[in-house]
């Protein structure tokens, strides 16, 4: 009972931190707008987490660790499951279950990223088995790699793609938030973004899937 509620005092405090961070940056965040934020006072923050380093580096590693896990649930293994066009549409599936659910934190790793990523190397380098994608042991990667070596998608380099995969829906889900500002003043539903960003991953995965796929098996005699 109590390691759950510790966990949810915990999870209250780092969704508080990300929007702190987000807002003011690593150095103009400050400790006691993260406790008024998270409704806790500063001494259940310094209990937790003893710096505001402390508590950014934790931030990270939990959308991080996420990321893989969702990842990681991919099932790569038996019948059903060996189709590389449906991998890739649950690579986006993960990557969008992120954005939905944990913007905050992602939006976090995304400032991590562009202002020069302090803490990230670290991390990823304490997780780097753990990666799916990772060239070394990734299991998304080997699978992928499988794939070419069967024939099945042709001979192209697995990390770029993956990377191409990601890399174009992400703009969509980044400005999510200001199209539905948008959206609803001038009074459109949601629906119309939600089908513009199904129509956006058929798009991606067709362009894609012609790549890899099409012109491979019209190449063959």
């Amino acid at each position: 009972m109590g390691n759950s509620n510790d966990n949810d005092k915990k999870g209250k405090i780092l969704k508080a931190a990300a929007e702190e961070f987000i807002e003011f940056g690593f150095y103009g965040a400050r400790m006691q707008r993260i406790a008024n934020r998270a409704k806790v006072n500063k001494a259940m923050l310094h209990y937790y987490f003893s710096s505001k380093e402390n508590i950014y580096r934790e931030v990270l590693k939990t959308v991080f660790n996420i990321l893989i896990e969702k990842l990681n649930s991919i099932k790569l293994e038996g019948i059903k499951e060996n189709n590389p066009e449906e991998k890739m549409g649950q690579i986006i599936d993960a990557y969008a279950e992120i954005f939905k659910n944990y913007s905050s934190y992602v939006k976090l790793l995304i400032y991590e990223i562009i202002t020069g990523g302090r803490f990230l190397p670290q991390i990823i380098f304490e997780n780097i088995n753990r990666i799916p994608v990772n060239p070394v042991s990734g299991k998304l990667y080997k699978y992928f790699e499988k794939q070419i070596k069967e024939g099945k998608i042709r001979k192209i380099n697995v990390l770029q793609m993956l990377i191409s995969l990601v890399s174009q829906m992400v703009p969509v889900f980044l400005v999510k938030p200001i199209a539905e500002n948008v959206f609803k003043k001038l009074g459109i539903s949601d629906f119309i973004l939600e089908k513009f960003i199904k129509e956006r991953k058929k798009f991606v995965l067709d362009i894609l899937k012609n790549g890899i796929f099409e012109k491979n098996k019209k190449g063959r005699k």
